[in-house]
């Protein structure tokens, strides 16, 4: 009998990485890197790079399948250890779930040419549902991450309106992730003048959802659900089991309120919005575990027999 570590911290971890280098693709403009070809690299299964861009997008699709075949092959570890009904393989049939819903998504993009200087309302809504199935799927994989190192995990009610303050925090960040999705496009597509102006008059254009298209007149939305959303999440944090999640919450949420504020005031440079998406990802961790430490029972266990 050997002892068996937890594989799912490092898919979530590559996970991730995956999704900033997808962000890579849209800031340089590579999404039509491989032509209107998917899964094939313009008709070619075995595409020699030509282009910066052909590079940047062929890699953003290996590591993609990479994930897939992570997943797939971490999911099958967990059922042949735990079973099918451990909570830890039923997060991770879901995550491949989403990771399938990730796949279409890009193909989408692709077929649909919606890449590159794309400036329409369905890319707009594309955009969105892609950020909101990549939040699902980094909380499908932290569930199973928390669930593989415990005995019969389950996620319960918690202590008396912890459910409610929880899936609150979590479907206020889905809001905000959509509304992100839809500002970081219209920066991309339709970029502010670097040093265009004073942090106070970046800000006023930003807030003023002031512009011609409707990229432009919705860059305001975002900044405003954003900031709301990390003044409910600080009042609401007290309300959270004692744990890490508890205590890291306020200080991720004021870090990526500055990375905002830097945002605008750079007129969000391609490098920035990575950052800034980075950071909202550890923001929604951070509160998908915190919500774990609140809801979720089940002893901890060293690992798992194998």
């Amino acid at each position: 009998m050997t002892r068996l570590r937890n594989p799912w911290p490092l898919t979530l971890a590559y996970t991730l990485f995956v999704i900033l280098f997808g962000a890579v693709v849209r800031v340089t403009g590579s999404g039509a890197g491989c032509g209107q070809h998917w899964p094939t690299c313009h008709g070619e299964v075995a595409h020699l790079p030509q282009t910066v861009e052909t590079i940047i997008e062929l890699t953003h699709r290996v590591t993609s399948g990479l994930s897939l075949v992570m997943a797939v092959a971490v999911l099958w570890i967990t059922w042949r250890s735990l079973g099918r009904r451990h909570l830890a393989t039923r997060a991770g049939i879901w995550a491949l779930v989403f990771l399938l819903v990730e796949a279409l998504v890009g193909a989408a993009l692709v077929l649909l040419e919606l890449v590159v200087d794309d400036a329409s309302w369905l890319r707009a809504v594309v955009m969105a549902v892609h950020l909101l199935n990549t939040a699902l799927l980094t909380l499908a994989l932290m569930v199973a991450a928390w669930a593989f190192g415990r005995r019969q995990p389950t996620i319960g009610s918690g202590p008396p309106g912890a459910r409610r303050v929880v899936f609150l925090m979590l479907g206020t960040l889905l809001v905000v992730s959509g509304t992100g999705a839809v500002t970081a496009l219209g920066d991309t597509v339709l970029p502010r003048a670097a040093g265009a102006g004073g942090a106070a008059e970046v800000l006023g254009q930003a807030l003023s959802g002031s512009g011609s298209h409707f990229l432009e007149r919705l860059r305001g939305v975002h900044p405003v659900v954003a900031v709301l959303a990390a003044l409910l999440l600080w009042s609401k944090n007290d309300q959270l089991a004692p744990g890490w999640g508890r205590r890291l919450l306020p200080w991720t949420v004021a870090v990526q309120v500055a990375a905002g504020v830097a945002n605008v005031w750079l007129s969000a440079p391609g490098w920035m919005q990575i950052v800034h998406l980075a950071l909202a990802n550890t923001v929604w961790l951070v509160v998908v575990y915190a919500g774990l430490e609140t809801l979720g029972q089940g002893e901890p266990s060293e690992g798992s027999q194998s």
